[in-house]
């Protein structure tokens, strides 16, 4: 007798975003501008193909590349399908970005590049650097495809100048977005692993013979603060011995020491804090 197999949170989650995706396709609301010049309404056109086949292919090879291009592309769907005023094409963007924005579905992408016998869990982006990375997002995206459309209008004046702010900007902007989808808790059999070159300037690697004590605690106390900065709950970590952490000068500012500390607990604040916790003790 054959026995029933249960899907996984994350398989459930992968596949409803995979289907808000295609009924985005279907509804194509970048082809919703056709009253525009036929320059125009083929810039948005080639845009909205470019941007769903990237996306598409992301969610079909999960890694944190994939989960930047979905991260910069998925507002650009909502904002698309407002303009369009289509509500299905609304309904199917807002269901696809709070899906990829889930806990469970970023960790399904961070372990998508994991090797070996490790289990990621993606850590919470701080709080001073959400605005700076909305903005530069903005103008990032803005510059490139804004641009791109007064070009097609004929609006060289202000297109220039745009659509070269966009250009200059994607030689950054890509790799600083990408940097925030590249920090999590890395668990191994001989210890963990914190990769965060946002909060560190060398990976912290702690053997599981040298922790002591792992907690959920509200907040930092006598442990050393390595969350970035983010309210809530996080991780404590309490070592046996010391050890040597090097910091990113950021961090170092921020917590007006020296780059180089030797602590004997740290904290840290992974997105599945409950499941993290677990994974480690």
């Amino acid at each position: 007798m054959a026995r029933a197999t249960s899907l996984s949170p994350r398989a459930v989650l992968s596949g409803v975003a995979l289907a808000a995706w295609v009924v985005l396709a279907i509804t194509a609301p970048w082809h919703a501008f056709s009253d525009h010049s036929q320059a125009v309404s083929l810039c948005l056109q080639v845009w909205g193909w470019l941007a769903w086949t990237t996306v598409a292919i992301a969610l079909l090879v999960p890694s944190p590349a994939s989960l930047t291009a979905i991260r910069t592309i998925a507002p650009l769907a909502v904002i698309c399908s407002l303009a369009a005023v289509s509500p299905l094409a609304v309904f199917s963007s807002i269901v696809f970005i709070v899906v990829v924005g889930s806990s469970i579905f970023v960790d399904a992408m961070v372990q998508g590049s994991a090797y070996g016998d490790e289990k990621r869990f993606a850590l919470r982006t701080p709080v001073p650097q959400m605005a700076p990375a909305i903005v530069a997002w903005a103008a990032f995206s803005g510059g490139l495809i804004g641009g791109s459309m007064l070009l097609c209008a004929k609006n060289y004046v202000a297109g220039v100048p745009v659509v070269l702010l966009g250009a200059l900007l994607a030689r950054t902007v890509p790799l600083r977005l990408h940097r925030l989808a590249r920090r999590w808790l890395v668990i191994v059999p001989a210890g963990i692993v914190v990769h965060d070159h946002m909060v560190l300037g060398e990976t912290l690697m702690v053997m599981r013979k040298n922790i002591k004590r792992v907690e959920r605690v509200s907040q930092s106390g006598e442990f050393a603060d390595f969350t970035g900065g983010i309210a809530g709950d996080r991780i404590a970590v309490e070592m046996l011995e010391s050890d040597k952490v090097v910091l990113s000068h950021i961090t170092a500012k921020s917590l007006g020491t020296t780059i180089a500390l030797h602590v004997t607990g740290f904290s840290f604040a992974p997105r599945q804090l409950g499941a993290a916790l677990a994974a480690i003790t």
